[in-house]
């Protein structure tokens, strides 16, 4: 169903005051309105709507309200955002409820116990609001104080009556940094009289836009993996209230007109509850008729979906919570023409603040059947995990850090995982005791730890507004059960579980430290050791040595081995840095030897020498700044590394012999733009020693340019057939199967891969694979372009599987070229070499399982050879 009603965009609702938007303009006349809780342009002096808020003002004003109004108060800070500002949430509901706010949230907690059971009538609805995760969709967070102001000041018998069954927790910018960052280019490029033309700078961004974070990251895509703080704030707040709405305003291309769910039934997951979307869809009545009363243009169940777990509106329906999506028409600044007309930012605010009160209203009115559908949500839950029964089981050789953040994900999700307390062997795996984790099938939240763990390749409708598959141990690369274990001996994990235990080095007498490359917190302690200057080798061959402490140990590809130069003992800062790491439970370990009983000895050629990197890494207009942020984020906080960031605009005024290494992500336009200036420049850059990261889009950029030599797998063409006179001839192609034009984008869709999970061949010995623990390798894929291997039979240290398909959607076609295709080529040029990488091994900071692959590019760059 498509609804589709009005005549108009009703811009009355956006008139605006000399003090900026208010309350009448929107609504018309209302009940009084308390004279003792201030505006928004009484404490700010500047009204809403006027100008883009900054996120400070935001809270400066409902701080104001709270002091103000027995109806509003603050939740106290969850943190702060990268950009060091405050996360801050809070509750507007009546004075009662406020003041027995602990005694209301331990009585809903009993929602989610199946067991312990709740009296309905007590205990008032709670309703998650949220704004603006995406920064430069500003007017869900311009229209939050204006919410505030109304409820906390409306003297209306009806608000009132909401107020004593609901409770609103509020959180204004979901999206600080990215926030503040789109307001500020606004605000600066608007004038006394803006430019409505969208052309204007005023509504464009550039090379980064307020839709990200920090670390340009989209925050909308987090909520599965929080991996940032903004995310974890958030999370925390929904698994300690469960609310039982969340409402999540958004805003879309200024061309459209206003959207609110259900979106397009046959793209909800299929684990939605049914009662979920019947719940979306008598609250959607309410929102129809707040916008049919004066014929705003809206629509609904087409474009947007209900399925991938890891957005807000979709993460809470797993959770006996109706996530509602809300997506506004943009004005981006304070006006634009578009082809319905001039689109100005005071009426964006208006209609979200108007959509907001029907969701308050709509909460009331269906408090019973919301509050009934959340424990019965978390009763079925529980039935459903108890049916199948058993725990999953999950570690990771060498990698405790790994399995620790792994673990940090689940319990954010209020998911119950145990420790092993005795040894498991299930189909070939071991999964040994105190180093792995057991979770629980029957449990309330199975529902959403299924979607975590289910690998799904079969779909009704294989059309995603996102990714089609997350599989959360496959990200993290987890040895771990695909089905559940039964008579598993399990222990209570600790809180903060880090799997590690803390050791101390000799003394005297050390010849050295080796250092198991495996462990995720390793990177970091290499470039701590690169800062101290200390002689730092790696391990090209595997042995096995003696240690200190402990006895003869095996060590991998990739180990490395840290000593004084010749004749000298390790220097003190080298071994004071060591001997922390030692400490925290990394796994270094002393050697009193060199000589080995297995394998190369320590003083062998085997082990090269590693020098510090200098890295670049080409932004600027036109690269993808997720992929780039991806990448920052990784070096600056896993591996805690600084790396130069030079947009390409001015990449010709940098002499970049003062760098290793050079990364290029994917951008637009197939990253023509760079022209061949650019690529004579890396092409130099390459051929006197330099190693270039080519990753995603970039890789077809490196080819395309000269750079690297690659052949890429295109569908079947026309045939050939012999022709007497002409030779070898291509057949005419027979004429394309006739299809709705109607169907043309749905057909787009089926042929593109958005997001599956593939597995490939990793080869252990190359130095890309060093530090992995199995020859294969699950890999998050994007696109549609596949890599014919290397003519050099060394060169592709990865390569998909013959069945590589290991979770979401490939048509068959894909399949087909997947298979056997390269995921990595390493190509020579001159004394450097080229990566050609095909996927983005940090992808949403949450691929922990890949990152390794740039790591290893990165330390190992000197030992790329190409046989």
């Amino acid at each position: 169903m498509v609804i589709v009603l009005s005549t108009g965009l009703a811009a009355s609702r956006g008139q605006e005051t000399p003090d900026g938007l208010t309350v009448e303009t929107i609504l018309g006349p209302v009940a009084a309105l308390s004279d003792e809780i201030p505006s928004p342009s009484e404490v700010m002096g500047v009204g809403i709507g006027q100008r883009h808020w900054y996120h400070h003002e935001i809270l400066e004003y409902l701080d104001a309200l709270a002091a103000a109004s027995p109806r509003v108060r603050g939740l106290g800070m969850r943190g702060r955002s990268h950009g060091g500002r405050p996360l801050i949430h809070y509750a507007i509901s009546a004075e009662a409820n406020l003041d027995r706010l602990d005694a209301i949230l331990a009585q809903r907690s009993r929602l989610a116990d199946p067991d312990a059971g709740s009296r309905l009538e007590e205990v008032p609805i709670v309703v998650f609001m949220g704004a603006s995760v995406h920064g430069d969709e500003p007017s869900g967070a311009n229209a939050m104080p204006l919410v505030a102001w109304y409820l906390a000041a409306s003297r209306d018998a009806e608000v009132a009556a909401q107020l004593d069954s609901v409770i609103i927790l509020l959180n204004p910018v979901l999206n600080p940094d990215g926030f503040d960052r789109f307001a500020h280019r606004t605000n600066s490029l608007r004038g006394d009289f803006p430019s409505a033309d969208p052309e204007d700078d005023e509504h464009r961004q550039s090379f980064v836009t307020g839709r990200t974070n920090y670390y340009w990251f989209d925050l909308n895509r987090d909520w599965l993996a929080h991996q940032h703080p903004e995310s974890q704030s958030v999370v925390s707040l929904f698994q300690e209230w469960l609310p039982n709405l969340q409402l999540d305003f958004h805003e879309m291309g200024s061309d459209a007109t206003y959207f609110f769910q259900p979106g397009v039934p046959e793209r909800t997951h299929p684990l939605t509850p049914g009662r979920n979307q019947e719940l979306t869809r008598e609250m959607a009545r309410f929102f129809q008729d707040e916008f049919d009363r004066d014929g705003t243009l809206y629509f609904s169940e087409e474009r947007f979906d209900d399925y991938y777990m890891g957005k807000a509106s979709t993460y809470a329906d797993l959770f006996g919570c109706v996530g509602l999506l809300f997506e506004q028409a943009s004005s981006r600044g304070a006006w634009q023409e578009t082809v319905n007309g001039r689109l100005t930012f005071p009426l964006t605010i208006a209609n979200q603040f108007r959509i907001a009160l029907a969701a308050v209203r709509g909460a009331a009115a269906l408090r019973p059947e919301l509050l009934d559908y959340q424990r019965q949500a978390f009763a079925d839950g529980l039935k459903a995990g108890q049916a199948r029964g058993g725990w999953y089981l999950a570690t990771a050789d060498g990698d405790p850090g790994r399995l620790a953040e792994f673990v940090r994900v689940l319990r954010g999700h209020g998911i119950e995982v145990a420790s092993v307390s005795e040894t498991v062997e299930q189909d070939g795996q071991r999964f040994p005791a105190g180093e792995s984790i057991a979770v629980p099938l029957a449990q309330p939240r199975f529902p959403y730890l299924e979607s975590l763990w289910e690998r799904r390749t079969e779909f009704e409708e294989a059309i995603f507004y996102d990714v089609s598959a997350w599989t959360l141990p496959l990200a993290f690369n987890l040895r771990h059960t695909v089905e559940p274990v039964a008579g598993v001996r399990t222990g209570k994990l600790p809180e903060n579980p880090g799997f590690r235990a803390g050791r101390t080095l000799p003394e005297t007498g050390l010849v050295g430290c080796l250092i198991d490359w495996r462990d995720s917190a390793v990177p970091a302690l290499l470039a701590e050791l690169h800062e101290t200057g200390a002689l730092v080798r790696v391990a090209t061959q595997r042995f096995r040595a003696k240690v200190a402490g402990t006895g003869e140990m095996d060590f991998e590809y990739g180990t490395l081995l840290v000593t004084g130069a010749l004749g000298e003992t390790l220097p003190d800062e080298v071994r004071s840095v060591l001997a922390r790491a030692a400490g925290r439970g990394l796994p270094v370990h002393g050697v009193l030897s060199s000589s080995t009983s297995v394998g190369i000895d320590l003083g062998s050629r085997e082990f090269r020498i590693l020098h510090r990197p200098s890295v670049l890494l080409v932004t600027g207009p036109g690269i993808n700044q997720y992929e780039a942020g991806e990448i920052w984020h990784l070096f600056d906080q896993r591996i805690r590394m600084p790396l130069t960031m030079v947009e390409w605009t001015r990449l010709g005024a940098v002499d970049l012999r003062d760098y290793t290494h050079v990364i290029l992500v994917g951008g637009s336009e197939r990253l023509r733009f760079l022209g061949p200036g650019i690529a004579d420049q890396i092409k130099s850059f390459v051929e006197t020693g330099g190693i270039l990261w080519a990753q995603g889009g970039a890789v077809e950029w490196a080819i395309d340019s000269g750079l690297a030599e690659g052949k890429w797998r295109e569908a079947a063409g026309p045939a050939l057939h012999a022709d007497p006179g002409k030779g070898a001839v291509r057949v005419p192609p027979e004429p394309a199967e006739r299809r709705p034009f109607g169907s043309a984008r749905e057909d787009r869709a089926l042929a593109s891969i958005s997001g599956a999970i593939v597995n490939a061949n990793l080869d252990r010995s190359h130095p890309i694979g060093y530090g992995f623990s199995e020859g294969t390798l699950p890999v998050f894929r994007v696109g549609t372009r596949f890599l014919e291997p290397s003519t050099n039979a060394y060169a592709t240290p990865l390569q998909y599987a013959d069945e590589p398909v290991l979770a979401g959607y490939v048509s068959v076609e894909n399949r087909g070229l997947l298979a056997g295709s390269a995921g990595m080529v390493i190509a020579e040029r001159g004394k450097g070499r080229i990566v050609l990488a095909l996927d983005a091994p940090a992808f949403r900071a949450y691929w922990w399982g890949t990152e390794r692959l740039l790591v290893n590019a990165v330390f190992f760059g000197e030992l790329l050879d190409t046989p």
